[in-house]
């Protein structure tokens, strides 16, 4: 690739996510129901049809913001999950991890996981081809965790029955819960949940990492 058309590449990345942020930012003040191509461009100050060359749909921006905070979020578990040396520490890493990731982004939580429940065009749900994109994450997250917990089995220091992929599965939609729960009560005019967050993830890590005592 010659040198201008690397700086095209470089400024269409660039404007891809400026219009991609500017997405984030009428969500969140508007709402899905408020979030319109022209809403978009007012925001960028650009046209609809500068959009269009970018994003067919404003299904298809949103379909995008999924994704790219589910890679995100997967990333920053996965590496934390693959630092670990056990499968104790593996899960007791994705629930941290998953906690800490989410828990300071909670209008991400929402777009990766409510949005496509409740979203009624088909390209904001997990239809066939997003979950193609996506599957690799959960081998990045669970997959990463099974494999901690095989290597112990295998060295005797966990017992053989358990399903380290199902136990990581657990763990994780354990913390999406919490944290759902968390975000309800912060919407609401009400005193703040009795428990306190950091008091919530450990007793989740106690919980899951007591599954994985050594075999009597």
């Amino acid at each position: 690739m010659d040198r201008r058309s690397t700086l095209k590449k470089r400024r269409q990345d660039q404007v891809r996510e400026e219009i991609l942020d500017a997405t984030r930012r009428v969500l969140l003040h508007r709402g899905l129901a408020g979030l319109t191509l022209t809403a978009v461009a007012r925001e960028l100050e650009l046209t609809k049809a500068a959009l269009y060359h970018y994003f067919a749909s404003k299904e298809a921006l949103v379909s995008e913001l999924i994704y790219l905070s589910l890679a995100s979020h997967a990333e920053v578990v996965g590496d934390a999950v693959a630092n670990t040396t056990s499968g104790a520490e593996a899960i007791a890493a994705l629930i941290r991890t998953a906690a800490d990731h989410y828990g300071s982004r909670k209008d991400e939580l929402r777009l990766a996981y409510l949005v496509p429940q409740v979203g009624t065009a088909a390209a904001t749900r997990f239809g066939p081809e997003m979950l193609a994109r996506i599957r690799p994450f959960n081998d990045r997250m669970y997959g990463a965790v099974a494999d901690k917990i095989r290597q112990d089995q295998h060295a005797g220091r966990i017992a053989q029955g358990i399903d380290g992929r199902r136990l990581a599965f657990l763990a994780h939609t354990s913390v999406l819960g919490m944290l759902t729960v968390e975000g309800l009560v912060e919407t609401a005019d009400e005193a703040p949940l009795i428990h306190p967050h950091d008091a919530m993830v450990e007793e989740l890590v106690r919980t899951f990492t007591t599954r994985l005592a050594a075999p009597e």
